[in-house]
């Protein structure tokens, strides 16, 4: 319920957010949740407000130009092998390379769904990828994009019933170009738009007697198209640097700045999924700096 709702805080010593920071925010599409009470998420911000961003084939580009890359992204590949060995499982422990869905942590062999061929499914940074592509036991490693239904071609979860008339048909790759909203700038909405900015008007500013009209692909107020708005706080784009295994702005579309709680700064636990429990703490990388 919002009858009884406690203020959100934010970090103390907090400062604006970055490109490329490691952010903490409340998760946007729990509209239905106080915001005190919803969960908490962690992604890298990849653009802020005023930014154009798109993504080619897997290249994050700010304002037409190539973003520079911090942390480690992740990219799937389908790894296929001549036969699963304890060679090739060693060297998956070694690079790093887990799969946290299986009790030993490391990636289980199976078939391609697509050309019946062995080998495994792998998430892991480009150096990883190189290293793999080199050793004498991999045949192939082929880039793996799940396809999705992304912002804005889809309603969102249960707190948003727009779904834009103008599909777009982005992928988790090939995304955008999408503008970041950005304090004081005005928009005219059109039905091209609209579903972009459905939540913006509607839920993350509060305004009032806001609804969605399916048949124009307009938002309304008062029972009457908004063809115009100003928007009242600066938005972030953020997302996972498992990029394609993270649910994030690519499917629920901006974070508002006063979901943002405070940037994270170092890793308070680290779990290593390979070791028994008297080893599963990585004593290590306790206290270590975010990047």
């Amino acid at each position: 319920s919002d009858l009884i709702q406690l203020p959100t805080y934010r970090f103390p010593g907090f400062s604006s957010v970055q490109r490329n920071d490691v952010v903490v925010f409340h998760v946007p599409h729990e509209q239905q949740r106080p915001a005190d009470l919803r969960t908490f998420l962690i992604k890298r911000c990849i653009a802020v407000a005023g930014d154009t961003l798109a993504i080619r084939h897997g290249q994050v580009l700010l304002n037409g130009q190539p973003g520079a890359i911090a942390g480690a992204p992740q990219t799937t590949y389908f790894m296929e092998v001549p036969a699963p060995n304890d060679e090739v499982r060693q060297a998956l422990h070694e690079q790093g390379v887990a799969d946290y869905t299986q009790p030993d942590g490391l990636p289980a062999a199976g078939a391609n769904a697509e050309t019946g061929k062995l080998g495994y499914v792998i998430s892991c940074p480009a150096g990883v990828a190189a290293y793999f592509k080199k050793q004498p036991y991999v045949k192939a490693l082929t880039v793996l994009t799940p396809p999705a239904q992304l912002f804005p071609d889809v309603a969102d979860f249960d707190v948003s019933d727009a779904a834009s008339v103008v599909q777009r048909k982005w992928q988790l790759d090939d995304f955008g170009p999408l503008p970041v909203p950005k304090k004081g700038q005005r928009i005219t909405l059109t039905p091209a738009n609209a579903a972009i900015y459905y939540k913006i008007v509607g839920q993350y500013e509060h305004n009032q007697h806001v609804s969605w009209d399916a048949a124009t692909g307009m938002i309304q107020q008062n029972g009457k198209p908004l063809t115009s708005y100003t928007i009242k706080q600066n938005y972030y784009f953020m997302m996972g640097d498992n990029r394609h295994n993270s649910e994030d702005s690519r499917f629920w579309g901006f974070v508002p700045e006063d979901h943002v709680v405070g940037k994270a700064v170092f890793v308070w636990l680290s779990l290593d999924p390979y070791a028994d429990w008297l080893h599963k703490v990585r004593w290590s990388r306790l206290f270590q700096p975010v990047s």
